[in-house]
């Protein structure tokens, strides 16, 4: 029987894009007792929201934007 392993630093956005956070470039990293929150910068130039909820690591989300999208929301 072959074995699978599965890699913890592959993800899949919610755009369905797969990328591997391992390459990319930590930018900010924010956390309580409910979930941690974090920026990730690819090689692209583009960013990752990594939102990772401790009680239900289910609902963790993966969103991904272009630099255009991070001024938008810096304005906001």
């Amino acid at each position: 029987m072959p074995v699978t392993t599965v890699n913890p630093n592959v993800v899949t956005t919610t755009c369905g894009r797969q990328l591997d956070l391992s390459t990319t470039t930590l930018v900010m990293e924010r956390s309580n007792s409910l979930f941690s929150y974090n920026i990730h910068k690819l090689e692209t130039g583009e960013y990752v929201i990594v939102e990772k909820f401790y009680a239900n690591p289910f609902n963790n989300r993966y969103i991904l934007l272009n630099d255009e999208q991070i001024e938008l929301l810096k304005n906001l």
